[in-house]
């Protein structure tokens, strides 16, 4: 049941959440993916989830500020090096090889080449996972469930099967390093979960129970959802925000303005620093408005009959909110293929009609690190380039269809000039 009335939206999302909608099944319901944070229900769910909010507090997004920050260099160094050389720049390939960079050294403290190497296995493995979410087979197995037990059957002969396994084997052993105490502390997002799980275990064993409340099923598994989940969905977002900044070279210019009065004579970027960033924060939520990163719909499955706004639901059935379609509904969005930064504002936000990182208690977790992240790479770029329209700049931008994320059809190409 698809659904677009804002009202009802909000009931669904928001008030009656943790009541009558959960989250549907996985289209392939086999770990390391069943106990993520979208593969869990009920009160499992619960109980994870407020395990790891922790996690994405400001304070602890310093914390992890530095890395995210050293991915940013290399980029930089890559740029530079096609700078210097003359070439036209494919933005959607660099911030691909930069996201990875961050969610491997972030979320599975895996040191990978995949910045200056695009063939890198690793990155090649992740693109090939989301090209076969996007196939006819599993489109149709979201559509006809009873297809799903066959792909659960043929997931171990999956080409990306032998890459989920490294990965997996990669996790265990720096876990394992770091409870015996052999490896050093590092404080990524691996780390923080671990110490999540410490803290739980007290809990437990302070509260009589004998309950363990994070499994290293769920530690495992959540690694997973980083990587997928905070993959292609960053790097196309900050594509796309090299692509309006390029189109429109005034907001560019703003944005630039900004960024050199908060640091000015290169100085080095903070999280601080870069959240008080107003007006790049209403570019980067005007883009996500434009280009939703998963862009069909947000889902949920309705677990007991029940009436919002006089719209009954009936138990069992999926409720879909088609994102692209809100985020370009002129009701809410007065000329809404207009690039306007301005609609965001003080005060002048629609909440329940802009939700790039989804609503309510199941809102994406990681939406904090993600537009840390996206910032803090926007930031380097621009303060050290200016970036412009070429010959194969495609504008309009025509995009892949997909069945999870937003992606441009031919790459985001840019001609970027030294400041």
């Amino acid at each position: 049941m698809v659904i677009t009335d804002l009202n009802i939206i909000k009931q669904c999302l928001v008030k009656e959440a943790n009541i009558a909608f959960d989250r549907p099944d996985l289209v392939v319901n086999v770990e390391p993916f069943t106990s993520c944070l979208i593969g869990l229900v009920g009160e499992e769910w619960k109980r994870i989830r407020a395990t790891l909010n922790p996690i994405f507090t400001s304070a602890k997004m310093k914390m992890v500020t530095q890395i995210i920050q050293n991915c940013a260099d290399e980029m930089v160094e890559v740029l530079a090096d096609l700078v210097q050389k003359g070439e036209i720049v494919d933005m959607a390939t660099v911030t691909r090889g930069f996201s990875m960079d961050v969610i491997t050294k972030s979320a599975l403290a895996w040191q990978v080449d995949c910045q200056k190497n695009p063939t890198d296995p690793l990155l090649m493995g992740v693109q090939k996972v989301f090209e076969d979410v996007d196939n006819a087979v599993i489109v149709n197995a979201i559509r006809f469930p009873v297809l799903r037990k066959i792909l659960e059957w043929l997931y171990p002969y999956a080409s990306y099967y032998k890459i989920i396994n490294k990965i997996t084997e990669n996790v265990l052993n720096v876990v394992k390093l770091r409870r015996s105490g052999q490896s050093p502390r590092t404080t990524d997002m691996l780390q923080l979960m671990l110490d999540a799980q410490t803290s739980g275990e007290e809990s437990s064993v302070g509260s009589g129970s004998n309950a363990t409340i994070f499994e290293d099923r769920h530690l495992l598994s959540n690694c997973f959802l980083f990587l997928i989940a905070g993959f292609d969905t960053t790097a196309s977002s900050l594509a796309f925000i090299m692509h309006v900044l390029a189109k429109y070279p005034e907001e560019q210019e703003r944005v630039f303005n900004e960024i050199s009065k908060a640091f000015p004579d290169g100085a080095e970027l903070t999280y601080d620093g870069v959240q008080h960033l107003k007006r790049l924060d209403m570019v980067v939520c005007e883009t996500l408005r434009l280009y939703p990163p998963v862009v069909l719909f947000v889902s949920r499955h309705c677990t007991q009959d029940t009436t919002v706004s006089g719209q009954f639901f009936p138990a069992g059935v999926n409720v879909l909110v088609p994102t692209w379609h809100v985020h370009h509904d002129p009701e809410f969005w007065p000329e809404p293929l207009k690039f306007d930064p301005e609609r965001f504002s003080e005060g002048e936000k629609v909440q329940s009609a802009y939700f790039p990182f989804g609503l309510g208690p199941r809102v994406c977790i990681g939406k904090r690190f993600a537009l840390l992240e996206v910032k803090l790479a926007t930031c380097n770029i621009i303060r050290r380039y200016r970036v412009s329209k070429c010959e194969q700049t495609q504008d309009p931008l025509r995009f892949v269809v997909p069945s999870v994320v937003l992606n441009p059809e031919n790459g985001i190409r840019l001609r970027l000039q030294k400041r």
